[in-house]
Parts: structure tokens; sequence; C-alpha cells
């Protein structure tokens, strides 16, 4: 994993902007950037950097034009962090049904130790 892919997630987590995702479900750069309070260059540049490390999926906009990007629930517990919010059970089943699946990123992000040996 590069340590641009872990400075990425861990700025991604301190800043909630994961739980941003979470909350809004399937979004566009411009409707993150607006949710985020971020500008949509940075915003941008963040998602870029998400769907580099393999943390968010490309997934069709509603209206079928566009696409839009998706917080995989599996992720979710890793990412927003696991404190027992009852909101996070079913992604903590995903997680336990996809762990295999995991891209390393997150694999080393669930180990904290272990991704930055």
């Amino acid at each position: 994993m590069s340590t641009n892919a872990r400075a990425s997630i861990a700025f991604g987590r301190k800043r909630c902007l994961y739980r941003v995702l979470f909350d809004a479900g399937p979004v566009d750069a411009a409707t993150f950037a607006a949710l985020s309070g971020v500008s949509e260059s940075s915003a941008r540049v963040w998602l870029d950097e998400q769907l580099d490390a393999g943390v968010l999926r490309v997934v069709p906009a509603p209206t079928g034009d566009r696409e839009e990007l998706l917080l995989p629930g599996e992720y979710v517990p890793i990412l927003l962090g696991d404190h027992g919010e009852a909101e996070l059970d079913g992604a903590r089943r995903l997680l336990a049904e996809h762990r295999g699946e995991l891209p390393q990123v997150l694999v080393e992000e669930r180990e904290p130790a272990a991704a930055f040996r």
C-alpha cells in the first residue's frame, strides 16, 4: 500500500469524509464537495485517491446519464470505526461476508500497526 493511500485514508477518517459518503449514499464530486464543505477540486482529488486505493466503487446514477461514487457497505465498519453503533450492524455483516474481497489498503487499515511497518 502506498504512503499516499494511507495518508489519504487517514485524512478522510480524521475529517469524517467517510461519514459523509455513508450518510449521502452514491454521490458525484460536486455533491460530495457541497456536503463535506470542501472545494470541488479538493473533493475530486480525494475521491480519485479513494478510487485508486479500491475504497470506492463507481455506480451508475439513478438517471443513467452519469456515474457516482459509492462507499461499499462492507468497508463502513473499518472506515467509520466500529464503536457499537446499531446503524452499522448491516455493514458489519457485509464485512464478515466479504472480508476476503477487501482491497489490501483496507486490510492494513483494519490492522493499523501493520499499515505503518
